[in-house]
Parts: C-alpha cells; structure tokens; sequence
C-alpha cells in the first residue's frame, strides 16, 4: 500500500482539495473516507461535487445511505455510520450503484469488505479546529493517472 500525507489548514483547504481530485476524476473512481465525526469528510465530498461541476448542495446521506448528484461524471455519496450491517447496502443495490461514475463512501472503515482494490482510501484527522491530516493510501489497481496528479499536488503543498 502506497501513502501520502496533506495537512490542510482551513475547511476552503481541505475543499479545495476535492476540488482537486473532482477536476482529474475518471469514471468507476472509488473513494473510501475515514474519520471521526466532524474530521471534516463531507467538506472533502463537497469539493469533490464541485470539481465534477455539481451546482447542488451536498450534505451527508447519513440517513439516507446514499444521495446522487448529476454533473461531469454522476457522484454516488453513501455513508454507512448508521448502517448494521453490510447486507443493509446489498438491499438498496449496492452491486448497481457501487460502479461507475465517481463513488465516495463516508465511514468506509465500517465495512472494509467492500471497498475495493482500487480505492483510493482517505483518512481525515482533526489535529487542532483547523488542521487537519489526511492520510491518502492507494494499492497498485488504484487509477495511476489520479494517484500522479494526487502525488503532484502534495507535493506542492
């Protein structure tokens, strides 16, 4: 497993750098999202709709599971802190909205059985009200054009 480390200072920070990996998303990108509550995830979320150009607002589906917003490439957003169990997600057909287009999971940690090889897997820490350290993993299926620019932009920062 390959991983980087970006420390972001504000919300706009941690914003911007959705933005980012909105703006180079291809289709089928899976992004796996870990963290406490308040670490600052859907903020991430939020940048990711913006660079795939969705005007809507997004907040996190957590009791829904799952919101879907339509832009460059479709965004499926679940989170599965209130879920039980992963056959609760097999039912709302998981197998379907899982592939294609841009999938990011909030609280991917909860069930690591379905997150798969190609994820790119982001931890989101709070190290103070402001900074915090987000910690990109990927293995070798991730999609290697996304992890070049993710590796350019941390190093840049």
């Amino acid at each position: 497993m390959h991983e980087l480390i970006l420390t972001t200072h504000s919300v706009e920070e941690t914003r911007d750098f959705g933005i980012f990996i909105g703006k180079h998303a291809e289709d089928d990108l899976f992004i796996a999202l870990s963290g406490t509550l308040g670490a600052g995830k859907t903020h991430l979320v939020q940048g990711i709709a913006r660079g795939l150009d969705i005007d809507e607002v997004v907040t996190s589906p957590t009791f829904n599971i799952m919101n879907i917003f339509e832009g460059r490439l479709l965004l499926k957003h679940f989170d599965f802190y209130r879920l039980d169990r992963e056959e609760d997600l097999y039912n709302i057909g998981w197998d379907e909205y899982s592939v294609g287009g841009v999938t990011v999971v909030e609280w991917a940690d909860m069930f690591p059985g379905l997150i798969p090889k190609e994820a790119i897997r982001i931890t989101i820490e709070a190290e103070s009200e402001t900074v915090r350290k987000l910690t990109i993993q990927w293995e070798e299926q991730a999609p290697q054009k996304l992890v070049k620019e993710i590796e350019q932009y941390v190093a840049g920062h």
